[in-house]
């Protein structure tokens, strides 16, 4: 059944899950692993461990991740072989993707990690346009590229057949140590992680943002990430108009960056072509003395936390206006903030480290009434029931809907 998660990440870097549905936190697999940041949505969660490196744990879901890899192969009738490989010089690759521009033989097709598994050999396609092809599935063209039919013709000079190779996720409900490329060198580790943008595009399908900072103060953001390629394909970096120390996107197309001056930028130009945007725009802090030191975004709030710790509410902020209108002062002090689901605020306090929930939050009233206290014992406390989430002292914080498992 669909519940709620809280994510948390206590001092010595222990994950920790609280359900909707639960009493206690309870300690996540891979408990060998630490981490020092986590982001978790509705399919999966990403973290940056403090081994430096960058993991994903994708929830377990009845229906596999599959990805479908194909490859053409091409070949040209001649008088004295008839339909060979022997292809002329203008011709496309005898293996090519379908536009013929794309060299793509067989032997070369690799796994893209050792979280991937081949589920069956190269078998071809013998349909087209969802009617079955001749016995070898070659359809047929005057020449290259052109409309291609399933029946040979006098004048059909080229012809091509389309293989296929299904590879499934195999490292689902465990942390996956997210890959690097052989030509991929990133600068510096990784200090900081944020995902959303779910609601930016429906294509392709599962489309996540992923944003990552540096210690050294760049911005990174993850190519390619979805449901049929959970890990993403390489690293990005985006310029930046300074050292940037911490990042933070919501589910639609407000993103927004901590320069390490105590200003904010926030990302202009998200959209459905362009989910990375074209530009930042300075906001800068309410107070001049004490900048910026966090920051959290969700559909249509900025929250935020100055260098003593004070809480702040940005008002007016939404999709037509990132910029938002102004300041407002919260009469607590915290170290963390996270908007979850619905624009709802979790935060950890500066002097318990007690885990607060924001009441009050509508449509109508973003910035919400009251702070609530969690309090919940971990699932190691049971036997004595000493501990409450003062004991946690959370280092980290997120809350995303999630199925339960």
């Amino acid at each position: 059944m669909p519940s709620s998660l809280l994510w948390a990440v206590d001092v010595h870097g222990r994950v920790y899950t609280l359900s909707t549905a639960g009493q206690y936190w309870e300690l996540c697999k891979d408990g060998n692993l630490e981490f020092k940041r986590l982001a978790a949505v509705k399919q999966c969660c990403w973290g940056i461990a403090c081994d430096q490196q960058v993991y994903v744990c994708i929830y377990f879901n009845d229906v596999p991740i599959r990805y479908q890899e194909e490859t053409y192969e091409n070949q040209r009738w001649n008088p004295v072989d008839g339909y060979s490989e022997r292809l002329l010089p203008s011709d496309r690759w005898q293996w090519s993707d379908v536009t013929g521009l794309i060299h793509q033989p067989i032997p070369e097709f690799k796994l893209q990690s050792d979280h991937w598994k081949w589920e069956s050999d190269w078998y071809v396609d013998e349909n087209i346009g969802g009617e079955p092809t001749e016995k070898g599935g070659w359809t047929y063209a005057i020449d290259f590229p052109a409309t291609y039919t399933k029946g040979k013709r006098w004048n059909s000079c080229v012809r091509r057949r389309r293989w296929i190779r299904y590879r499934k996720y195999k490292s689902c409900d465990m942390w996956a140590k997210i890959p690097s490329r052989e030509d991929e060198q990133l600068p510096d580790p990784f200090n900081d992680i944020t995902v959303g943008g779910w609601e930016i595009t429906d294509e392709p399908a599962g489309h996540l943002s992923v944003w990552a900072v540096t210690v050294q103060g760049k911005i990174f953001y993850r190519e390619n990430v979805n449901d049929q390629n959970p890990e993403g394909s390489s690293w990005t970096e985006i310029p930046a108009l300074g050292e940037v120390i911490q990042i933070s996107c919501g589910p639609g197309d407000l993103l927004c960056a901590v320069l390490w001056e105590g200003q904010l930028m926030v990302r202009e130009g998200v959209n459905r072509e362009n989910p990375k945007g074209n530009s930042w725009k300075i906001v800068e802090p309410p107070d001049s003395d004490n900048g910026i030191v966090h920051v959290s975004v969700g559909i249509n709030v900025l929250w935020a936390i100055s260098r003593d710790r004070r809480v702040w509410f940005r008002r007016g902020v939404c999709s037509e206006n990132p910029i938002g209108a102004g300041w407002i002062g919260m009469n607590i002090e915290m170290v963390m903030l996270n908007v979850g689901l619905n624009d709802q605020v979790w935060g950890i306090g500066y002097e318990d480290r007690t885990i607060y929930f924001r009441q009050g939050i509508t449509p109508t009233e973003y910035s919400g009434k009251t702070w609530k206290p969690i309090v919940v014992n971990r699932e190691t406390d049971r036997a004595s029931h000493a501990g409450s989430a003062n004991s946690l002292t959370s280092g980290c914080i997120t809350y995303r809907n999630c199925c339960l498992h």
